[in-house]
Protein backbone atom coordinates (compact mmCIF):
# COMPACT_ATOMS: atom_id res chain seq x y z
CA UNK A 1 0.00 0.00 0.00
CA UNK A 2 1.67 3.07 -0.71
CA UNK A 3 2.02 6.26 1.52
CA UNK A 4 -1.04 7.95 -0.73
CA UNK A 5 -3.76 5.06 0.38
CA UNK A 6 -2.57 5.03 3.93
CA UNK A 7 -3.34 8.95 4.15
CA UNK A 8 -6.30 8.72 2.37
CA UNK A 9 -7.58 5.90 4.75
CA UNK A 10 -6.40 7.26 8.11
CA UNK A 11 -8.45 10.74 6.76
CA UNK A 12 -11.48 8.12 6.04
CA UNK A 13 -11.24 6.93 9.60
CA UNK A 14 -10.80 10.69 11.19
CA UNK A 15 -13.79 11.54 9.18
CA UNK A 16 -16.12 8.48 10.41
CA UNK A 17 -14.68 9.09 13.47
CA UNK A 18 -15.59 12.78 14.06
CA UNK A 19 -19.06 12.14 12.33
CA UNK A 20 -20.33 9.55 14.48
CA UNK A 21 -19.06 11.26 17.76
CA UNK A 22 -20.56 14.28 16.92
CA UNK A 23 -23.81 12.94 15.07
CA UNK A 24 -22.51 15.38 11.72
CA UNK A 25 -25.12 14.84 9.14
CA UNK A 26 -22.50 13.30 6.74
CA UNK A 27 -25.16 14.59 3.34
CA UNK A 28 -23.67 18.25 4.15
CA UNK A 29 -20.07 17.49 3.14
CA UNK A 30 -18.40 17.57 -0.01
CA UNK A 31 -19.21 14.17 -1.81
CA UNK A 32 -15.92 12.36 -3.08
CA UNK A 33 -15.63 11.92 -6.50
CA UNK A 34 -15.76 13.87 -10.19
CA UNK A 35 -17.59 16.00 -11.94
CA UNK A 36 -17.17 15.09 -15.67
CA UNK A 37 -18.56 16.52 -18.56
CA UNK A 38 -22.29 15.69 -20.21
CA UNK A 39 -22.06 13.02 -17.40
CA UNK A 40 -22.64 14.57 -14.52
CA UNK A 41 -20.90 13.25 -10.60
CA UNK A 42 -19.56 10.03 -10.38
CA UNK A 43 -19.07 8.74 -7.29
CA UNK A 44 -15.48 7.86 -5.60
CA UNK A 45 -16.15 4.39 -5.65
CA UNK A 46 -17.36 4.44 -9.38
CA UNK A 47 -14.48 6.21 -10.34
CA UNK A 48 -12.11 3.37 -8.38
CA UNK A 49 -13.56 0.94 -10.17
CA UNK A 50 -13.09 2.46 -13.71
CA UNK A 51 -9.76 3.25 -12.47
CA UNK A 52 -8.93 -0.64 -11.80
CA UNK A 53 -10.21 -1.65 -15.16
CA UNK A 54 -8.19 1.03 -17.00
CA UNK A 55 -5.34 -0.25 -15.15
CA UNK A 56 -6.28 -3.82 -15.87
CA UNK A 57 -6.54 -3.34 -19.69
CA UNK A 58 -3.49 -1.80 -20.29
CA UNK A 59 -1.46 -4.35 -18.39
CA UNK A 60 -2.96 -7.29 -20.45
CA UNK A 61 -2.21 -5.46 -23.81
CA UNK A 62 1.61 -5.99 -23.01
CA UNK A 63 1.41 -9.68 -22.80
CA UNK A 64 -0.91 -9.41 -25.96
CA UNK A 65 1.58 -7.61 -28.54
CA UNK A 66 -0.35 -4.56 -28.03
CA UNK A 67 2.91 -2.67 -26.91
CA UNK A 68 1.98 0.92 -28.39
CA UNK A 69 -1.87 1.03 -27.61
CA UNK A 70 -0.63 -0.42 -23.64
CA UNK A 71 2.38 2.56 -23.86
CA UNK A 72 -0.12 5.28 -24.47
CA UNK A 73 -3.09 3.78 -22.57
CA UNK A 74 -0.29 3.22 -19.48
CA UNK A 75 0.93 6.78 -19.78
CA UNK A 76 -2.93 8.30 -20.10
CA UNK A 77 -3.34 6.08 -16.84
CA UNK A 78 -0.68 7.52 -14.99
CA UNK A 79 -1.71 11.01 -15.59
CA UNK A 80 -5.49 10.94 -14.89
CA UNK A 81 -4.44 8.54 -12.12
CA UNK A 82 -2.32 11.81 -10.09
CA UNK A 83 -4.87 13.86 -11.28
CA UNK A 84 -7.22 12.37 -9.25
CA UNK A 85 -5.49 11.20 -6.65
CA UNK A 86 -4.71 14.80 -6.10
CA UNK A 87 -8.61 16.50 -6.74
CA UNK A 88 -9.58 13.96 -4.23
CA UNK A 89 -7.12 15.01 -1.44
CA UNK A 90 -8.68 18.30 -1.96
CA UNK A 91 -12.48 17.05 -1.75
CA UNK A 92 -10.72 15.56 1.85
CA UNK A 93 -9.48 18.79 2.91
CA UNK A 94 -12.59 20.82 1.65
CA UNK A 95 -14.65 18.11 4.41
CA UNK A 96 -12.38 18.27 6.76
CA UNK A 97 -12.88 21.62 6.89
CA UNK A 98 -16.49 21.72 6.95
CA UNK A 99 -16.32 18.74 9.63
CA UNK A 100 -14.24 21.27 12.03
CA UNK A 101 -17.15 24.01 11.57
CA UNK A 102 -19.72 22.10 12.69
CA UNK A 103 -17.83 20.89 15.45
CA UNK A 104 -16.84 24.38 16.30
CA UNK A 105 -20.30 26.04 16.08
CA UNK A 106 -21.74 23.29 18.13
CA UNK A 107 -18.78 23.97 21.16
CA UNK A 108 -19.49 27.86 20.69
CA UNK A 109 -23.47 27.19 20.76
CA UNK A 110 -23.00 24.91 24.27
CA UNK A 111 -21.41 27.63 26.07
CA UNK A 112 -20.95 27.15 30.15
CA UNK A 113 -24.67 27.33 30.68
CA UNK A 114 -25.89 24.37 27.88
CA UNK A 115 -23.31 21.72 27.64
CA UNK A 116 -25.37 19.58 26.04
CA UNK A 117 -25.53 22.03 23.12
CA UNK A 118 -22.35 20.06 21.68
CA UNK A 119 -24.14 16.62 21.47
CA UNK A 120 -28.08 15.74 20.20
CA UNK A 121 -29.73 17.85 22.65
CA UNK A 122 -28.51 21.11 21.32
CA UNK A 123 -28.90 19.75 17.33
CA UNK A 124 -31.19 22.82 16.85
CA UNK A 125 -29.32 25.50 18.35
CA UNK A 126 -26.05 24.44 16.21
CA UNK A 127 -27.78 24.56 12.91
CA UNK A 128 -28.40 28.14 13.25
CA UNK A 129 -24.85 28.43 14.13
CA UNK A 130 -23.54 26.68 11.20
CA UNK A 131 -22.44 28.69 8.38
CA UNK A 132 -24.61 29.22 5.17
CA UNK A 133 -22.49 26.71 3.29
CA UNK A 134 -23.95 23.93 5.72
CA UNK A 135 -27.25 25.13 6.40
CA UNK A 136 -28.90 22.46 4.36
CA UNK A 137 -27.54 19.99 7.06
CA UNK A 138 -30.43 17.58 8.45
CA UNK A 139 -31.33 17.58 12.17
CA UNK A 140 -28.58 15.25 14.24
CA UNK A 141 -30.50 11.58 15.06
CA UNK A 142 -30.88 11.97 19.20
CA UNK A 143 -28.11 9.17 20.34
CA UNK A 144 -26.01 10.20 23.22
CA UNK A 145 -22.75 12.22 22.68
CA UNK A 146 -20.22 13.59 25.03
CA UNK A 147 -20.62 17.20 26.27
CA UNK A 148 -18.40 19.66 24.96
CA UNK A 149 -15.62 21.70 26.95
CA UNK A 150 -17.34 25.69 26.87
CA UNK A 151 -15.43 27.29 23.99
CA UNK A 152 -12.81 29.68 25.05
CA UNK A 153 -12.23 33.35 23.93
CA UNK A 154 -9.93 32.07 20.96
CA UNK A 155 -11.95 29.04 20.26
CA UNK A 156 -15.01 31.99 19.48
CA UNK A 157 -13.17 34.43 17.80
CA UNK A 158 -11.71 31.70 15.70
CA UNK A 159 -15.26 30.22 14.70
CA UNK A 160 -16.31 34.08 14.23
CA UNK A 161 -13.66 34.68 11.47
CA UNK A 162 -14.54 31.03 9.80
CA UNK A 163 -18.16 32.17 9.49
CA UNK A 164 -16.88 35.62 8.06
CA UNK A 165 -14.75 33.90 5.15
CA UNK A 166 -17.82 30.83 5.12
CA UNK A 167 -20.32 33.54 4.18
CA UNK A 168 -18.57 36.36 2.05
CA UNK A 169 -18.29 36.08 -1.15
CA UNK A 170 -15.08 37.64 -1.65
CA UNK A 171 -13.06 34.44 -0.63
CA UNK A 172 -11.99 32.14 -3.39
CA UNK A 173 -12.23 28.39 -3.04
CA UNK A 174 -8.75 28.48 -2.37
CA UNK A 175 -8.08 31.16 0.12
CA UNK A 176 -11.67 29.46 2.29
CA UNK A 177 -9.96 26.15 1.90
CA UNK A 178 -6.22 27.90 3.53
CA UNK A 179 -8.69 28.99 6.43
CA UNK A 180 -9.96 26.11 6.68
CA UNK A 181 -6.61 24.36 6.88
CA UNK A 182 -5.39 27.09 9.57
CA UNK A 183 -8.37 26.03 11.46
CA UNK A 184 -7.71 22.36 11.35
CA UNK A 185 -4.16 23.08 13.01
CA UNK A 186 -5.46 25.59 15.57
CA UNK A 187 -8.46 24.02 17.16
CA UNK A 188 -6.46 21.03 18.47
CA UNK A 189 -3.42 23.22 19.64
CA UNK A 190 -5.73 25.87 21.44
CA UNK A 191 -6.88 22.63 23.38
CA UNK A 192 -3.75 21.23 24.21
CA UNK A 193 -2.71 24.72 25.22
CA UNK A 194 -5.38 25.01 27.64
CA UNK A 195 -4.30 21.89 29.47
CA UNK A 196 -2.51 21.96 32.80
CA UNK A 197 1.15 22.23 32.43
CA UNK A 198 1.28 23.91 28.72
CA UNK A 199 3.83 25.97 27.79
CA UNK A 200 2.41 29.80 28.99
CA UNK A 201 4.55 31.66 25.76
CA UNK A 202 2.88 29.05 23.25
CA UNK A 203 -0.58 29.29 24.82
CA UNK A 204 0.14 33.19 24.30
CA UNK A 205 0.97 32.45 20.67
CA UNK A 206 -1.67 29.87 19.74
CA UNK A 207 -4.43 32.33 21.15
CA UNK A 208 -3.14 35.39 19.93
CA UNK A 209 -2.98 33.75 16.24
CA UNK A 210 -6.91 33.06 16.88
CA UNK A 211 -7.86 35.83 18.41
CA UNK A 212 -5.86 38.78 17.03
CA UNK A 213 -3.67 37.92 13.70
CA UNK A 214 -6.47 35.60 11.78
CA UNK A 215 -9.20 37.80 12.26
CA UNK A 216 -7.08 41.38 11.82
CA UNK A 217 -6.05 39.78 8.65
CA UNK A 218 -9.36 38.68 7.26
CA UNK A 219 -10.99 41.91 8.77
CA UNK A 220 -8.69 44.15 6.82
CA UNK A 221 -9.10 42.21 3.24
CA UNK A 222 -12.81 42.53 4.10
CA UNK A 223 -12.95 46.10 4.71
CA UNK A 224 -10.81 47.19 1.34
CA UNK A 225 -13.71 47.76 -1.34
CA UNK A 226 -14.11 44.84 -3.51
CA UNK A 227 -13.36 46.07 -7.25
CA UNK A 228 -9.91 47.75 -5.11
CA UNK A 229 -9.08 44.28 -3.86
CA UNK A 230 -9.27 42.95 -7.00
CA UNK A 231 -7.14 45.45 -8.96
CA UNK A 232 -5.29 47.57 -7.13
CA UNK A 233 -1.50 46.79 -6.41
CA UNK A 234 0.56 47.73 -3.59
CA UNK A 235 4.21 48.79 -3.15
CA UNK A 236 5.30 45.34 -3.05
CA UNK A 237 3.25 44.71 -6.54
CA UNK A 238 0.45 42.63 -4.88
CA UNK A 239 -3.07 42.60 -4.62
CA UNK A 240 -4.83 42.97 -1.52
CA UNK A 241 -6.00 39.44 -1.97
CA UNK A 242 -2.77 38.31 -2.98
CA UNK A 243 -1.45 39.91 0.55
CA UNK A 244 -3.88 38.04 2.16
CA UNK A 245 -2.59 34.78 0.97
CA UNK A 246 0.86 35.33 2.03
CA UNK A 247 -0.64 36.37 5.94
CA UNK A 248 -2.41 33.00 5.50
CA UNK A 249 0.81 31.22 4.75
CA UNK A 250 2.92 33.09 7.15
CA UNK A 251 0.13 32.17 9.74
CA UNK A 252 -0.17 28.31 8.71
CA UNK A 253 3.73 28.15 8.75
CA UNK A 254 3.72 29.93 12.38
CA UNK A 255 0.92 27.35 13.52
CA UNK A 256 2.95 24.35 12.31
CA UNK A 257 5.95 25.21 14.58
CA UNK A 258 3.84 25.88 17.37
CA UNK A 259 2.23 22.08 16.88
CA UNK A 260 6.42 20.50 16.59
CA UNK A 261 6.99 22.99 19.93
CA UNK A 262 4.19 21.57 21.28
CA UNK A 263 5.33 18.09 20.37
CA UNK A 264 8.52 18.13 21.21
CA UNK A 265 7.19 19.45 24.96
CA UNK A 266 5.28 16.58 25.18
CA UNK A 267 8.35 14.08 24.06
CA UNK A 268 10.22 15.45 26.68
CA UNK A 269 7.87 15.16 29.20
CA UNK A 270 7.46 11.94 28.72
CA UNK A 271 11.02 11.01 28.69
CA UNK A 272 11.20 12.70 31.82
CA UNK A 273 8.73 9.86 33.10
CA UNK A 274 10.57 7.24 32.18
CA UNK A 275 13.68 8.47 33.90
CA UNK A 276 11.50 9.43 37.33
CA UNK A 277 10.45 5.90 36.91
CA UNK A 278 13.56 4.29 36.11
CA UNK A 279 15.12 5.58 38.88
CA UNK A 280 12.56 4.91 41.89
CA UNK A 281 11.17 1.58 40.63
CA UNK A 282 14.39 -0.41 38.73
CA UNK A 283 15.98 -2.75 40.97
CA UNK A 284 19.68 -1.87 41.76
CA UNK A 285 22.15 -4.59 40.88
CA UNK A 286 22.65 -4.61 45.24
CA UNK A 287 19.49 -5.80 45.79
CA UNK A 288 20.27 -9.29 43.91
Amino acid sequence: MSKDDRDDESAARDEARDIERYDLDERALTPLGLELPRVGFVPDVVVNIGRFVWLGLWIALFPAGQTALALVLMFGWIAANGAYEKHRKALRRERKRQITQQIAARQLDAGPGNPEGAGTGGAAGAAGAVPAALSSAAAAPSSPAPPATPASPAEKALVRTLRRVETSERFERRDAVLVGELADVLFPLLAKVAEPGADPLVRRDVETIASDHLPDSVDAYLALPAEHARTHRNSAGRTPLEELRVQLDLLLTGCEQLQEAVLRSDVSRQQAQSRFLEEKFRPSGLDL
